[in-house]
């Protein structure tokens, strides 16, 4: 007798197929970075002043007039590292944003950065955050606060619409980030409550409930920050490793200063070889506090500094080649 028995190795291998592909799917959301443009790389226009964040691909201003900074611009103080408001190479690539996050001439003043992700947030799902962020520094950007944080939103903000400044945010940082020499990495996570389309980056708290501390203690300043590489995703090693898309190593410099942030003595040398010709140091506003000529010169040097105040001050360098400026750090 002949017993019909059904065929599943076609029904399995496509069951398997089926598995294998939303294996793949799964996997490639996970390694995925859910903000556009998040180095800040990609612009329309290069910028040649400050507000012109909305010449940077897919960020726009979310409160007030926030900035775009790339070394394509032909405007000197726009382009990296030299920068209106504080001396900084990018943390990848070429490009940073930066906004304000506190200031001392309007209640509440702020400025907030923003974009649309790239696909909607899941409800019930965590998602993990991160970027990097550095303190201007350079007058009137004498002032740190905390606070800086994240806001997802189901709705996009502007200009002329700003995002509230109401005390909620799904994130923040609670440290007055003072450092302007290296960038600080923020990071965090939450589990997405609404279909959330969009991330805005600032402080969202007022004044009261916002912490600062003025470096340089003068009248009509705020607290600024450069921003860079901002990540998104399910996937806490994906954000905890990953620096830009196109990553880009930041310009070797040929010229040390150490210790920095330096007491009493800081020395000066020349990575390649050049001979140090000429040393001048100046502070944030622009008046010569140091200088010294070294006739032929040597591959390195030391400054006695113990007689500078504390703060942040710039070293010019002057090689057999080269002319070089550097950020320097004074504390006591």
């Amino acid at each position: 007798m002949y017993i019909w028995k059904p065929d599943y190795s076609g029904f399995l291998y496509f069951e398997m197929k089926k598995i294998v592909f939303l294996l793949l799917i799964s996997n490639s959301l996970l390694g995925q970075n859910l903000v556009p443009n998040p180095d800040f790389e990609q612009f329309s226009i290069c910028p040649n002043d400050i507000n012109e964040l909305s010449y940077c691909s897919l960020w726009s201003s979310y409160c007030k007039t926030p900035d775009y900074f790339n070394t394509c611009s032909p405007n000197s103080y726009i382009s990296p590292p030299s920068c209106y408001f504080g001396f900084q190479y990018p943390h990848s690539g070429n490009a940073f944003a930066g906004f304000y996050t506190y200031g001392t001439w309007i209640n509440n003043d702020r400025e907030l950065i923003g974009t649309q992700l790239t696909s909607s947030l899941l409800i019930g799902q965590k998602y993990f955050f991160s970027f990097y962020i550095n303190n201007g520094g350079i007058y009137p950007t004498t002032v740190a606060s905390n606070k800086v944080g994240v806001r997802f939103s189901t709705v996009p903000y502007s200009y002329n619409n700003p995002a509230p400044i109401n005390n909620t945010a799904h994130f923040y940082c609670n440290d007055i980030i003072t450092d302007t020499v290296k960038w600080t990495l923020i990071r965090g996570s939450f589990i997405a409550d609404s279909v959330y389309n969009y991330i805005i980056i600032g402080n969202f708290f007022d004044d009261n409930n916002t912490d600062t501390l003025n470096l340089e203690p003068t009248n009509n300043v705020f607290a600024y920050y450069f921003i860079d590489d901002v990540c998104v995703s399910t996937d806490s090693l994906y954000c905890e490793n990953w620096v830009g898309v196109n990553e880009q190593s930041v310009k070797k410099e040929e010229i040390t200063i150490y210790p920095n942030p330096a007491y009493n003595n800081v020395s000066v040398s020349s990575k390649n070889g050049k001979n140090i010709k000429h040393i001048v140091i100046t502070d944030l506003t622009g008046r010569q506090v140091y200088g010294n000529n070294y006739g032929t010169g040597s591959i390195e040097t030391e400054m006695n500094i113990l007689f500078l105040q504390p703060g942040n001050y710039f070293v010019t360098i002057t090689t057999s080649e080269n002319i070089h400026t550097e950020k320097l750090v004074i504390v006591k």
